[in-house]
């Protein structure tokens, strides 16, 4: 099994982070424990974050506004101030232009006109996941470090809030965060749902 980058940032960071919160609140310093054993927690506590950021995806996705691969599968509709229709799918600048073409592809690969979203997005997944060279599996790290990062902050505010509940600017810290933090982990994975998108779109045309 090979250590990624991915587990020193998602698990390491985190647990490290939290690790460091746990002990403000209970006041017990960590200068006499062994550091291979804080390591080993600081890991056990960065993956139990990591879990909990995949349990809690489907909230998140609703204040998202949906699942990002759903909304990139999704034609756009009118606009109801001038009435024109966008030439793309997505989320602020990340745009998927060539959404169409996609779709298509996609419907006759799956031999289904009526596909959903997500059956043509796990169709997608297959053909990018089987190219080594492709930078989707860079985009799912940084996706999922960034969500594992948006829980850390929810547990973090959770925990410290009791404590500095009388601080005005402490809550000002933690909804400036928690927006900065939840807005990033949004376009993380719009980046990785469009990678998965635009990759498959290689793969197809590069077969014709």
């Amino acid at each position: 099994m090979k250590f990624k980058y991915y587990d020193t940032l998602c698990l390491l960071v985190t647990g490290s982070v939290s690790l460091f919160v746990l002990s403000i609140v209970f006041e017990k310093e960590c200068k006499d424990i062994n550091a291979i054993f804080l390591l080993a927690l600081a890991y056990v506590l960065g993956y139990l974050i990591n879990a909990l950021g995949a349990f809690l995806e489907p909230v998140y996705f609703l204040f998202f506004g949906g699942m990002p691969s759903d909304r990139l599968l999704t034609p756009p509709k009118n606009c109801r101030c001038c009435g024109e229709k966008k030439n793309y799918t997505g989320f602020g600048r990340i745009r998927l232009y060539e959404y169409e073409v996609v779709i298509s592809f996609l419907k006759e690969e799956l031999n289904d006109q009526q596909a959903e979203s997500r059956k043509m997005f796990g169709c997608a997944m297959l053909y990018s996941n089987s190219n080594e060279q492709s930078r989707v599996p860079d985009f799912n790290a940084q996706y999922a470090f960034s969500r594992s990062m948006l829980t850390l902050s929810i547990i973090v505010a959770s925990i410290l809030s009791p404590l500095y509940y009388n601080i005005w600017w402490a809550w000002l810290i933690v909804v400036v965060t928690l927006c900065f933090v939840g807005c990033r982990c949004k376009e993380c994975g719009y980046y990785y749902a469009k990678e998965v998108l635009v990759e498959y779109l290689k793969v197809k045309k590069n077969k014709k």
